[in-house]
Parts: structure tokens; sequence; C-alpha cells
């Protein structure tokens, strides 16, 4: 009669094979898929994220937030109120102010008072902030098929697809 293995994973765990447990060198399986799923988004916008970030502080020394300048070029001739700069941004920052403050003493952004509100500030791109930008463009433009091409149009197609999914759907915490 053979053994009997139905239990055999309750003493002894179920080798963890997959690329997100190898990076997080982790040897016991995940809680559940979803906590698999989101180490590995962590993972992959950290490796999307980083060369970024290093690559705007070299070339332009500008930090991701600090990049809010595309926002402003996006509607200018426009100012914007800084709580519409704050909406846009994908990753928020609580102190849009002082990032305003950084951007006006570099002489990238100007701001002045709201005509109908006197109490709200408008910021817009000074023309040396669009300079920056325009040498950034041919940059930008690369990226995203330097850090995704090697997906292939099929399985961008798919992580679109997922993407739509998980930012349509907002869910809450806790």
């Amino acid at each position: 009669m053979p053994l009997d293995n139905s239990r055999l994973h309750d003493y002894f765990p179920r080798p963890v094979a997959g690329v997100v447990a190898r990076e997080l060198k982790q040897h016991r399986a995940f809680a559940s898929h979803e906590q698999e799923v989101l180490l590995g988004l962590q993972i992959a916008a950290t490796r999307i994220v980083e060369p970024w970030e290093k690559f705007l502080k070299n070339t332009a020394d500008l930090t991701p937030n600090q990049y809010v300048l595309r926002i402003l070029r996006g509607s200018h001739p426009t100012r914007l109120p800084c709580g519409d700069i704050a909406e846009r941004m994908i990753a928020r920052d609580p102190d849009i102010t002082r990032l305003v403050d950084r951007l006006g003493r570099r002489g990238l952004v100007s701001r002045g008072r709201s005509r109908q509100d006197r109490r709200v500030v408008e910021v817009g791109i000074t023309e040396k902030g669009l300079h920056a930008l325009r040498g950034l463009d041919g940059h930008v433009d690369r990226f995203p098929k330097a850090m995704l091409g090697h997906l292939g149009l099929k399985k961008l197609e798919q992580m679109v697809a997922l993407l739509e999914a998980i930012i349509a759907e907002r869910s809450t915490f806790p």
C-alpha cells in the first residue's frame, strides 16, 4: 500500500519557487496570492522607479516629485492652483507649497495670486522650466520601452488590463 502524502505540506512547507519569493529570499509560501502580487508589484515598481530617479537627479537635478513640471507644461500657459497640481500628481506630496518653493528658487516655476480669489496661489512653468523639460523629452520617450519593451505587446496589453482593474476598484484598508 502506498504512503499517504496528503498532509505532507502541513509538516514540510511547499517549496517556494517564484521570482518574487527568490527576490525576497523567502523560503515559506506566501500567506495569500494577494500578498505575493502586492509584494511583486512593489518590487517591480521599485526596479522601474529607481533608475528613473537616478536619471532625473543626475541629468536635471530633479527629484521625482519635482518632475511635477510636466503637469505645469501640460497646462501652459495657464497657471494651476497648488491644489490642482497635488491632485494630478502620481505620488502625492503633502507639502506642495515647499515643493513649489524649491522649484521657484531654481527659476523653474513662477507663482502668483489668483485674480478671482487672492487666497489661492497659482503656479506656472517658466521658460527655464520648459527648457529643462525639453532636455528630458527624448529620454522620457525611450524610458518605458527600455524598462518594459522586453515584455512584448501581448503581455503589455494584459498588464494594462490588470492595472486598469486594480486602479478602477479602489479598495479601502483598514
